[in-house]
């Protein structure tokens, strides 16, 4: 085959509907998926699919948030929580934020 694995990334495909379509065509392919980037979100994602693999984990962008992803023994853990699981430390976001290339969107 082409590939062996669908590394999608709900933050580049359009969103969470997109991702799932991505996920379902590749399981039907009998393919797994191994999200890249916003693990707080892709860890959620993963468990709602069969051919969730693995998440990655970005261990630098731990001090951008508030709550970080839990694992314990190798696994990751979905939030029970309502949400798309990801707490910004808004404040930590803006301190290490270029200048030169940010434009505030919205809070």
């Amino acid at each position: 085959g082409a590939c062996s694995v669908v590394q999608v990334d709900v933050g580049r495909i359009g969103g969470i509907t997109p991702w799932l379509k991505v996920a379902h065509a590749a399981e039907a392919f009998d393919m797994p998926v191994c999200p890249h980037f916003l693990m707080e979100l892709h860890v959620s994602l993963v468990c709602a699919v069969r051919n969730g693999k693995y998440v990655e984990y970005i261990p630098q962008l731990d001090d951008l948030t508030g709550k970080r992803m839990t694992i314990e023994d190798g696994h990751a853990h979905a939030p029970e929580e309502p949400g798309i699981g990801i707490d910004w430390d808004w404040d930590a976001v803006r301190g290490m934020s270029v200048e030169e290339f940010t434009r505030e969107i919205r809070q």
